[in-house]
């Protein structure tokens, strides 16, 4: 609706500086709401991206790093009685939190028997793989959080510039109402300006939605 406005006020311009004021706001209102729109969809990128990443991390690291660790300790139970229950698998389902947490508490049992460990067939630098791969997952889940952030925040923005289009639209329409009083059918035209909606049309004879078709971008009174 805003590009619409936007398109109708360039053809039909006004000398009048007050008009002129109002749409350079609008101008530079849509180009704001655009930009939020590219970082909105850039959270929602980055968020996709950041889960993706993380679930193929889980599975490396239960079925590589994590069960490799399991498995030398439950060869070092014949040596040493009870090591193996020190060093459960985190489960398939786990959340990300539970499961960060298993995964730490077998790098620290890891750490605290790597002797015996390395005796029993774990890898001398494995240990120090699954650090970094722990600190990878906790990588992903901070881009998750940023990207969520990004999407609140800009959400929120651009419903404060919604209610600002919708203002300026309304002032624009007072100036159009008035210098086209006599010109009927550039009433008809800014009418169809203001009036885009997006999405399904409601047909003939239907009951008619309840509040306006796009939330903050209602057309001026």
């Amino acid at each position: 609706m805003a590009q619409s406005v936007r398109t109708f006020s360039r053809a039909h311009p006004s000398a009048d500086a007050s008009y002129a004021s109002v749409l350079d706001r609008l101008e530079g209102t849509i180009t704001q709401m655009e930009e939020l729109a590219k970082s909105q969809e850039g959270g929602f990128a980055t968020k996709h991206s950041s889960a993706v990443r993380r679930q193929d991390l889980r599975r490396q690291m239960r079925k590589g790093l994590l069960r490799h660790v399991a498995t030398a300790a439950e060869d070092a139970g014949t040596e040493v009685p009870g090591i193996a229950e020190r060093f459960p698998l985190p489960h398939t389902s786990a959340t990300n939190t539970a499961f960060r947490a298993a995964a730490s508490k077998l790098l620290e049992e890891g750490r605290a028997h790597q002797e015996v460990l390395v005796q029993h067939g774990l890898s001398a630098d494995l240990l120090n793989q699954l650090e970094g791969a722990i600190k990878e997952f906790d990588a992903s889940l901070q881009e998750t959080d940023d990207g969520k952030q990004s999407h609140v925040v800009a959400r929120a923005e651009m419903k404060t510039l919604s209610d600002e289009i919708s203002r300026l639209v309304g002032i624009l329409d007072g100036f159009n109402r008035y210098r086209f009083h006599r010109e009927p059918e550039l009433i008809v035209a800014w009418e169809s300006a203001k009036h885009v909606v997006s999405g399904p049309q409601v047909k003939s004879g239907s009951a008619t939605p309840a509040g306006p078709v796009q939330a903050g971008l209602e057309p001026a009174a």
